[in-house]
């Protein structure tokens, strides 16, 4: 147990790691909120997607999920009871499945395998895979500790504890997969090559600037009605451009917020409350106690220097006495009291050697052996051979147990509190999670005061008259308002705030303002015609009413739901077809601005890839059409994004050279790996046609 409770201390990187390792850049996204009641995950009969035309069942996912939650609670040694926790667990298995449906056959048809001996080295061998090196590492010095490994293997078919075999054969079967995804992805970076002729084009792209003048008339000089847009216009537009409308399923929504914040009868009644408690809190002889039975926030144990409080905490903890009292003050959300519990001085750093034991002799036998170390240290045994002959912990063996200075949060709770407040010179035996310590304090370090606070809490809540006056106003919304018009026109006349959320995806659980929005989510995907009016949600602390604005399928969008946008689009155009108009056929750029009562301007460095110009704007196309054009010629008009332009190249600069190509065919080579890395899972994530249907199954 003590190996596998030091890799629970690894945890933290563990879930976040193993995606990110095992699953590259094939990011989806976020899916679904909490159970509601007590009931299953799934409704009985659904599927929850398709991957690679592999229909996705709810007892396969839920297999997955069962799976990895059993992992977590090894790693950690908790349930995944926590909201963000469970949909991490089940994000992952979620992409486990898209691994195994994607990934591997893609492994398979290539013949990609990993062999036994490989996996061996990846294990044991000279170069161990980043997660044997991460997950095996000395509990004191973060680096690789191969006698950590090799006892955990060795004991592994000995070891009672099922949660041990579990861990490592999901270890193993990550490290697999992880070689897999090396070699595919080596694979096709091999295939990649970059030629001269693709050096001497980018470079082109960048290195080679022309410097213009130009004339420009915006196209704000055409009014609306010299470029009226007709519903065929619209059609025409759409039909030619179809593809720039392709979307996903998706909803819009506007809101209320309700926030569910104390009244000012609230703060009456806490205010008189923590007034009521102060005599007896400033008469209190075991502040500590005090605290603890009638405080909304436990005693905080922590010892603070000077600088780490906050400010009125601060100055309190270091000018008063021990007898005085601050408050009751408020502070944020709280009435707050405050005396002193304690002062001491500490240092801030110590220095320390230990003798590690593991409790591999079993935990009695154990506690029996470090009593006889310690009562040996205190007859005058060499601690650096008593650490050499019994310590598990090689790193600091190798200088006698020593594990140099360190601050008091640079080691796990017990270990650094007790050798913060021993005196120099004392043994101790100590229990964490790594072991049964001996240990000796041999320095410390500069001394200075730390105040220990007691402090009585007492937050600031809104009470069930207050609740339900603020739920009464959101209701009489709710009810009274039948669809997006009357929604709209009730929330003017109450001065309400409306917030937008736009783009809601069916597996969102957060949406634009709001955190933990689930239900708000299923409500809107449950719903089949905008301008339904919800009931009363209670998100984030705040009592919610949302309207339905905008319902998108899957597929092209219709003419109708895109119509504003291409009614904007054509009539920019043809703004820009009358102002072409007037500036074609100019002569030269002096007479073309006299002519439209505007200066002939000046631009630098333009290139190819140029996309903002400085005094311009974003006008890509322009600087395209000017890197092309010959010196000295008035080009033709030029319709962008603000206006139309007229330009002249007045000279061009040709900055690349063999030796600069060279160079570029380097760069793009060296950078084949990183874009296969991300456009080679891009890839197989399109043609996999991934359908993510969680959200409208699942509880």
């Amino acid at each position: 147990m003590a190996v596998l409770e030091t890799l629970r201390q690894k945890a933290g990187v563990f879930l976040v790691g193993i995606i990110g390792i095992s699953l590259l850049s094939f990011v989806l996204g976020d899916m679904f909120g909490t159970k509601r009641g007590g009931g299953g995950l799934f409704s009985s009969g659904n599927n929850l997607g398709e991957i690679n035309g592999n229909t996705i069942t709810y007892e396969e996912y839920q297999n997955k999920v069962d799976y990895y939650t059993n992992v977590y609670h090894i790693m950690y040694g908790q349930n995944a009871n926590n909201e963000m926790v469970t949909e991490e667990v089940r994000e992952q298995a979620w992409q486990s499945l898209v691994r195994e449906n994607v990934y591997d056959k893609e492994y398979a048809n290539f013949d990609i395998k990993v062999s036994s001996d490989e996996l061996f080295d990846l294990i044991q061998g000279r170069n161990p895979s980043p997660m044997i090196l991460r997950h095996f590492a000395n509990p004191q010095t973060g680096e690789f500790d191969r006698g950590f490994l090799l006892r955990y293997l060795q004991n592994l078919d000995q070891n009672p504890n099922p949660d041990s075999k579990t861990y490592w054969l999901f270890l193993e079967r990550e490290i697999i997969q992880q070689r897999l995804q090396t070699k595919f992805m080596g694979l096709v970076a091999k295939a990649m090559y970059v030629t001269d002729v693709d050096a001497k084009n980018t470079l082109d792209n960048t290195a080679n600037t022309v410097n213009i003048e130009y004339v420009v008339k915006s196209l704000g000089a055409v009014s609306d009605s010299a470029a009226k847009v007709t519903t065929a216009d619209i059609k025409k537009y759409y039909k030619e451009h179809k593809l720039q409308y392709k979307q996903t399923a998706s909803r819009d929504v506007e809101y209320v917020l309700f926030p569910i914040a104390p009244s000012v009868e609230d703060d009456q009644v806490t205010r008189e409350w923590i007034e009521k408690l102060a005599p007896d809190f400033k008469a209190s002889t075991d502040v500590r106690q005090f605290v603890t039975l009638n405080s909304d926030v436990p005693f905080d144990v922590k010892y603070y220097k000077k600088g780490e409080l906050p400010e009125l905490l601060d100055k309190f903890a270091f000018s008063a006495a021990k007898a005085d009292m601050l408050g009751p003050v408020l502070d944020g959300d709280a009435y707050k009291m405050v005396r002193i519990a304690d002062s001491r001085m500490l240092p801030d750093s110590v220095k320390a050697r230990h003798i590690l034991l593991d409790g591999q002799r079993g935990m009695d036998a154990t506690r029996k052996l470090a009593d006889s170390i310690r009562t040996a240290l205190k007859k005058g045994a060499k601690f650096e051979e008593l650490a050499a002959k019994y310590s598990v912990d090689q790193a600091a063996n190798e200088k006698g147990g020593d594990l140099g200075w360190f601050t008091q949060n640079n080691m796990v709770k017990p270990f650094g509190d007790s050798c913060f407040f021993a005196p120099k010179g004392r043994i101790m035996v100590l229990e964490t999670q790594f072991g049964v310590h001996v240990v000796e304090v041999t320095a410390k370090g500069k001394e200075e005061k730390r105040v220990q606070l007691a402090v009585v809490d007492r937050e600031l809540e809104p009470s069930r008259t207050t609740r339900e006056r603020i739920f009464a106003n959101a209701n009489e919304l709710s009810t009274t308002a039948r669809d997006y018009a009357s929604f709209a026109a009730q929330t003017a006349e109450k001065g309400y705030n409306r917030h937008a959320a736009s783009r809601i995806t069916v597996n969102d659980k957060n949406v634009q303002g709001l955190q933990q929005a689930r239900e708000l989510v299923r409500w809107a995907y449950e719903k089949k015609d905008k301008g339904a009016v919800s009931g009363v949600f209670e998100i984030s602390g705040n009592f919610v009413v949302a309207v339905l604005k905008e319902i998108r399928k899957d597929g092209y969008a219709p003419v109708d739901q895109v119509a504003a946008e291409i009614s904007a689009e054509v009539q920019r155009e043809k703004k820009a077809d009358v102002l072409a108009a007037e500036m074609n056929g100019a002569a030269d750029l002096n007479s073309l601005a006299q002519k439209l009562n505007t200066s002939v301007n000046t631009v630098d460095n333009v290139n190819f890839a140029s996309f903002y110009l400085p005094n311009v704007g974003v006008e890509p196309k322009l600087a395209a059409v000017a890197s092309a054009s010959k010196e000295n010629q008035v080009s033709a008009p030029v319709k962008g994004y603000a206006g139309v332009y007229v330009f002249s190249v007045t000279s061009r600069q040709t900055n690349a050279n063999d030796a600069q190509v060279a160079q570029e065919k380097q760069r793009l080579q060296a950078a084949v790996p990183m874009r296969v890395g991300y456009e080679l899972f891009e890839v197989l994530r399109t043609e996999a046609n991934i359908k993510d249907t969680r959200g409208k199954v699942l509880f």
